[in-house]
């Protein structure tokens, strides 16, 4: 009874079960059946370059190569790709045709001959990318690719297209954990990699497991696992699949948020029926041989979702002033809060974001959870709306460069009467949103890090 109270005081949606069958796994959707594109906002227009991608010959590698490529390369909404079979290179002239006809960029994928050189299964293919005006060669590499980790090779080609023609990296080569709901009293683990493709399970165990949050430095997930007694902090170690308990004090344990080189962590604690935040310092611990938890907040009020910056302050929600749940910052070196929201309405799930200094959460506006940014680059950390429409997005978190947000997102499917949580993206520049999951299974609490974890 105990531990219910505080879920329901928690303000986190993904600690809420909701019992769905089990119909059908992201894993193993076709991308482009699942992935859904809305506009959102209305950030200021920018029409996308018209380019061509060609693969050539006939070859079943290079088409699906070509396709995850196409898809990476259009989820930053700066090019519009039209892809082809050729059974050649188009000649200089017939590129000069086509930038007349307006396309902007030309590139190319090609299988190379390299007999008894690769293992079996793999292959090499030259990725050539040109100006079309002048034929001049903007980017030229050959590539290994084998058939078992495509996907993988088409990301990490992706990847280095990607500041050629665009100027800038994506989160082509991240990784993405969240929970999926998957039985009564059953929520597992997933990870997959950032266009939800890849999916597989991780915390396969038979019990609930909630907000997965990723360390800086090692390929380990820390989640919390509630057992009959409390929520215990769990880690697992991608490579080897080992689980360790991390603590298991009465109540609560989650939500760990470290700092850039790992050494520091703030979470949440409970067990007087709140939540407090509490500081892991791994120097600290070691200089005292014992395991130490520093009480950074002492409220008695609910404070969740800690995000550890760059300079040691932390930002996380709590209602300990207005009893509804705002934003607040505390001061790392004077250990005083400040409240970065107004103090008006429903604000929580913080993430913050070192590239940019920004933070994420959700705003409820006429009683739909929408997305919001505060700019703490400026005195007044001036707030922003993100989205307007219909549907509760949640649980907010923002890739590494800052240039999108995952969220689980509350959408009705228009082939269905039923509200299922999915994960989704939304690209903060052009201020549209792709879902990234599909089926009847519930999703919930997106982690995001910039490393491609599903590919060990």
């Amino acid at each position: 009874m105990v531990i219910k109270k505080i879920i329901q005081n928690l303000f986190c949606r993904g600690l809420l079960i909701l019992v769905m069958p089990l119909l059908l796994s992201a894993g193993t959707t076709p991308l482009a059946q699942h992935s859904q594109t809305f506009a959102f906002s209305a950030p200021k227009e920018c029409k996308p370059l018209d380019c061509l991608m060609v693969f050539v010959g006939n070859d079943d590698i290079l088409e699906k190569l070509s396709k995850v490529m196409h898809f990476d390369l259009e989820f930053s909404d700066q090019l519009k790709i039209d892809l082809k079979r050729a059974r050649s290179e188009p000649s200089a002239k017939q590129l000069a045709k086509l930038y007349e006809r307006g396309t902007t960029l030309y590139f190319h994928l090609k299988k190379i001959n390299t007999s008894g050189v690769l293992n079996k299964g793999t292959v090499q293919i030259e990725v050539t990318a040109k100006d079309p005006s002048s034929s001049d060669v903007l980017f030229q590499k050959t590539f290994a690719v084998s058939d078992d980790h495509l996907v993988f090779n088409a990301h990490v080609i992706a990847d280095e297209l990607m500041p050629v023609l665009t100027g800038s990296k994506g989160p082509l080569l991240s990784t993405f954990a969240y929970c999926k709901q998957i039985a009564p009293g059953r929520k597992v683990v997933c990870i997959a990699d950032y266009a939800g493709r890849k999916e597989r399970v991780v915390v396969p165990d038979h019990r609930i497991n909630v907000a997965p949050r990723w360390h800086t430095q090692a390929p380990v997930l820390f989640f919390s696992q509630f057992t009959r007694s409390n929520c215990a902090l769990k880690s697992l170690d991608i490579r080897s699949s080992q689980q360790r308990v991390i603590c298991s004090y009465d109540g609560l344990n989650m939500q760990p948020s470290f700092s850039g080189d790992g050494g520091q962590a703030v979470l949440c604690l409970s067990s007087k029926g709140n939540s407090e935040l509490y500081l892991y310092d791994q120097a600290t611990c070691k200089k005292l041989k014992r395991r130490v938890f520093k009480q950074l907040t002492n409220n008695g009020a609910n404070n969740v979702s800690p995000c550890l910056t760059t300079n040691g302050d932390v930002i996380f929600c709590s209602d300990y002033q207005t009893g509804s749940p705002q934003i607040y910052l505390l001061d790392g070196k004077t250990a005083k809060m400040r409240r970065l929201t107004n103090g008006q309405g429903y604000c929580t799930s913080p993430s913050w974001c070192a590239k940019t200094n920004a933070v994420i959460y959700t705003r409820r506006v006429n009683d739909t959870l929408q997305l919001f940014t505060l700019d703490l680059n400026t005195p007044s950390a001036a707030e922003r709306q993100l989205t307007y429409n219909e549907g509760d997005k949640v649980e907010p978190v923002w890739s590494e460069c800052g240039k999108y947000a995952a969220f689980s997102y509350l959408c009705r499917d228009h082939e269905e009467s039923s509200i299922v949580p999915q994960i989704a993206v939304l690209n903060a520049m052009s201020g549209k949103v792709r879902i990234i999951t599909a089926g009847n299974e519930p999703k919930s609490y997106p982690a995001w890090v910039n490393a491609p974890f599903y590919h060990l």
